[in-house]
């Protein structure tokens, strides 16, 4: 029988920075992950900031529920100032550098359409969304088309049986003609 590894009880953070945490992490390093996190959404950069490894503050997370509310808080705090830098630089643009002859002579506001059309399609995708294809409708009821076309495509057939049979006739007569001769 194979026991499944149990997850340690949560231990909340100690709020002193002499006292370390899980692992050798301090209560500062673990301040300053939440810190960068909060103000870029990625959880790499924050975890490189604090210099703290990946790994470890997942554990922590995993194993510390008042961390993980945290951590869930920073990152979404994060990923609203992204989103917020976003919309300023979709609507404000941003300024380019104009140089000619290897000198700068002036500048020009210049803005991302594609952002401002992803952001659009974050925020009002009903409006802006992917549409769906769907089959466009059909301009007459193909079932009574179907139904009208039967008549004439027996007379076609019909037709078609007659003109076969006269080919017979003619190929019979063309050989006994050149049966006689």
């Amino acid at each position: 029988m194979t026991r499944s590894p149990k997850a340690r009880p949560a231990r909340p953070l100690v709020y002193s920075d002499e006292e370390p945490l899980q692992r050798g992490v301090s209560f500062s390093s673990l301040k300053t992950f939440l810190h960068f996190l909060s103000r870029s959404g990625s959880v790499s950069y924050a975890a490189e900031q604090a210099r703290v490894e990946r790994r470890t503050l997942y554990r922590r997370r995993a194993n510390d529920e008042h961390f993980a509310a945290q951590w869930d808080e920073a990152l979404n705090l994060g990923i609203d100032r992204l989103q917020d830098d976003a919309m300023k630089r979709a609507l404000g643009g941003t300024e380019r550098a104009v140089w000619r002859n290897g000198k700068q002579v002036g500048s020009v506001q210049q803005y991302d359409n594609k952002l401002l059309q992803f952001l659009l399609r974050a925020h009002r995708p009903e409006i802006y969304g992917e549409k769906k294809q769907s089959m466009p409708p059909l301009s007459f009821d193909l079932a009574k088309r179907l139904a009208a076309s039967a008549p004439r495509l027996e007379a076609r057939r019909k037709e078609r049986q007659a003109e076969e049979a006269a080919e017979r006739k003619g190929r019979e007569r063309q050989e006994k003609k050149n049966a006689k001769a």
